[in-house]
């Protein structure tokens, strides 16, 4: 089996657990897409979602990441079962609102101000589930 075929079985597999539906969705980055996946019933057996986070955690391992950071809402989970399975540190991130409502990205993300310092320097993996990707292994970035 080659490595896309490895990787479209696992996206069906894990696509058998969600429920989605179609349509036209504007997601929280600003983007428009016509699926929507729902994630809030994804961990509620998380043995059943350990095995894709293992997945993920070992093509990480390559970057050797000193942390892996998720959104609270929405990658912190998933980000925290990585970080476990690298043995590195873990961050998550708190959504604001921006104040310009009709911006592309009306919201961000910020670490809590107690976990600021500990992860400058830091090269740090930052995982999203709305794509259920690694989205950035950030290198040393302003937090």
């Amino acid at each position: 089996m080659t490595t896309d075929d490895r990787t479209e079985s696992i996206r069906q597999e894990l696509a058998s657990l969600l429920a989605s539906r179609r349509g036209h969705f504007k997601l929280e980055s600003g983007y428009h897409g016509d699926l929507w996946l729902d994630l809030d019933l994804l961990f509620l057996r998380p043995r059943s979602v350990q095995r894709f986070a293992i997945e993920l955690a070992g093509r990480l391992a390559q970057h050797n990441p000193a942390a892996v950071c998720g959104p609270l809402l929405g990658g912190a989970l998933l980000a925290q079962v990585i970080a476990a399975e690298l043995n590195v540190e873990f961050y998550y991130t708190e959504r604001f609102a921006l104040p310009q409502h009709d911006a592309l990205y009306p919201v961000a993300y910020r670490l809590p101000e107690s976990l600021r310092q500990r992860v400058c320097g830091k090269d740090v993996a930052i995982v999203c589930v709305e794509r259920w990707q690694i989205c950035d292994l950030a290198g040393r970035g302003p937090w």
